[in-house]
């Protein structure tokens, strides 16, 4: 390097630099939190994880493909866990996959849930977020759980709080949905589908 680089007054500056490449290498390498999440490679970022089994935050995901929305009410088992609004969000991988039932490594599906805030007026808002949950296949590294990996964010974190018994038994209940790859929503593709070309006739 040239000694004209690292007089005083410069060399904050170079190191500054250095460390905004760095920074800007690791999020292209396909970190969630890169420029694009819908390329998020779970595999290479896995070793960045605390937890060998955690996932990183989802960022981005809002921009990601809305699959669906729903609502959980009281009368519903799953209520005291899952009780509310929920919307479901898909990488690109994932999208495929809900279209042909097979979900290819790199698909990431986010459940983001919401509570229920009843107006008085007959309608009913979005209240504050309850939890965000994600699902990550990668078929090596999480092969003892159908290929799927899991994790919960509570609102407003960004640590996965989910320990190894709470990420069996996710996966004992997605084990239902064999037939679909362990995923339980669907996709009616049919709502985001482009308008049919005009007739020529």
């Amino acid at each position: 390097m040239a000694a004209e680089a690292l007089r005083p007054g410069r060399t904050a500056l170079w190191v500054a630099a250095v460390a905004l490449v760095a920074a800007s290498g690791a999020l292209a390498a396909g970190g969630f939190a890169g420029a694009d999440p819908n390329k998020a490679d779970p595999a290479r970022i896995a070793a960045t994880a605390p937890d060998p089994h955690a996932l990183p935050f989802p960022v981005g995901y809002s921009r990601w493909t809305h699959i669906k929305s729903g609502l959980i009410t009281s009368g519903h088992a799953a209520y005291p866990r899952f009780g509310g609004l929920h919307h479901i969000y898909a990488n690109a991988i994932a999208l495929d996959g809900y279209r042909s039932g097979r979900f290819a490594d790199g698909s990431v599906l986010v459940y983001d849930l919401f509570e229920t805030r009843d107006n008085g007026d007959a309608t009913i808002d979005q209240g504050t977020r309850r939890h965000i949950d994600v699902m990550v296949k990668d078929s090596a590294r999480f092969a003892a759980t159908g290929g799927w990996g899991y994790a919960e964010f509570a609102a407003g974190e960004r640590r996965d709080r989910l320990r190894t018994a709470q990420r069996d038994g996710c996966a004992a209940c997605h084990a239902s949905q064999k037939d679909n790859d362990q995923v339980f929503s669907r996709w009616r593709e049919d709502s985001a589908a482009e308008p049919a070309p005009a007739r020529r006739d």
